[in-house]
């Protein structure tokens, strides 16, 4: 899929290609050989073709960082979309992203510019999240977590389709029906922002490396003018999920207040249930991700903290005690999307186990919070 588009003050090669097609890699040396470019423009952001280019960066990477910085749900996408790609990959005998590595390379050999014109992919993942509704978020997630036992076969014939675009379109129109508004934001915005930035490049000639999903996009937002900054963004929390993170804690606190006072004979009893229940749920489930025991301890003894504060959560303390405590090793981050195909290697892999710490304490926690506030209103009302 490869398209020569004139403009009016320059000239761009836009290839379309299927991430795990070594046919698409040869179509890219084809056209830059034939195009001589003054540009290479990729779809990837700075951060993205840094790790790509840079064989060390997962050494630099903080786990302790991720999670303060709430950042646990994002890389954990981010991983499971790589590992779908690598099985894909791993059929074909290629590599992931293996286009763009030709691209890179042959910029790199005839000393050809790179241009990275995606967006962020933080900022796509932050747009995504806060643009869904919590059924939607539900959804994905056990979406996400069902493709990990997901074991498709894809043949080549199938692989150079994607290529082609007519299955990427099939799939585009049935993700829109269950996602619409993740479909807008990962593949339509980032046409417009691709778009813009190959529109507006000083570069003349340019050979652009896109996904086929975004090959028709982008092709016709090349014609149209629009601001970029809106679509750089990174959406702020909406009033109503600020006040939703208080409420369940509000809830808590008032039923406490309130049962305490109606039965002062049992308001110590009712205390220790709540530490009890809201305890033994986050330790099961960082018992359930193998956390370590001290990691268990740390999650039976800060979940009742967790419910009650609208800030701190219980998995990030029996996550951040599972990195101190098992600090992940260089190879655990370079095997990271293969572990992430199979549910062993989220269990083995240091990475992936701290991650399942943070989200199934959460999630136990959660589930804890729920039972003692069924049993505070049942006290109160009986």
């Amino acid at each position: 899929m490869i398209e020569h588009i004139v403009l009016e003050n320059k000239e761009i090669m836009l290839v379309g290609t299927a991430h795990v097609s070594q046919e698409s890699a040869e179509d890219v040396r084809r056209t830059v050989e034939s195009f001589s470019p003054d540009a290479i423009a990729i779809e990837l952001d700075s951060g993205r073709y840094k790790n790509m280019t840079d064989g060390k960066s997962w050494e630099k990477t903080d786990i302790t960082q991720i999670i303060k910085q709430k950042k646990v749900g994002m890389l954990l996408a981010n991983i499971i979309l790589g590992s779908y790609q690598d099985r894909l990959a791993k059929q074909m005998d290629v590599r992931v992203g293996e286009e763009m590595r030709m691209a890179i390379a042959m910029a790199n050999e005839k000393n050809i510019k790179i241009e990275c014109v995606d967006r962020d992919i933080q900022t796509t993942f932050l747009r995504i999240w806060r643009g869904l509704r919590l059924k939607e978020k539900w959804n994905l997630l056990i979406a996400l977590i069902g493709s990990v036992f997901e074991d498709e076969k894809v043949s080549e014939a199938e692989i150079e389709k994607l290529k082609q675009g007519d299955m990427i379109q099939a799939l585009m129109s049935e993700f829109s029906g269950k996602f619409p508004s993740i479909v807008e934001t990962l593949v339509y915005e980032r046409d417009r922002v691709m778009a813009y930035k190959l529109k507006h490049s000083r570069k003349t000639r340019i050979v652009a490396v896109v996904g086929a999903a975004h090959f028709e996009g982008i092709k016709a937002n090349l014609q149209n003018e629009y601001p970029l900054e809106p679509l750089l963004e990174s959406p702020k929390k909406s009033n109503a999920s600020k006040y939703a993170s208080y409420f369940v804690p509000g809830i808590l606190i008032l039923l406490l207040v309130v049962t305490t006072f109606k039965m002062p004979s049992m308001a110590m009893d009712t205390i220790l249930r709540f530490i009890l229940i809201n305890g033994s749920f986050a330790a099961l489930g960082t018992l359930v991700a193998f956390g370590h025991p001290l990691s268990i301890l740390t999650a039976f003894i800060s979940a009742p903290l967790g419910a009650l504060s609208p800030v701190l959560a219980t998995g990030w303390f029996a996550g951040l005690m599972e990195a101190w405590v098992h600090k992940p090793k260089v190879e655990d981050f370079m095997r990271i999307n293969t572990d992430a195909s199979s549910l062993k290697g989220f269990w083995t892999n240091r990475v992936l186990r701290i991650l399942l710490v943070v989200v199934f304490a959460n999630l136990f926690a959660t589930v804890g919070t729920f039972i003692i506030s069924y049993e505070l209103i049942s006290k109160i009302l009986g």
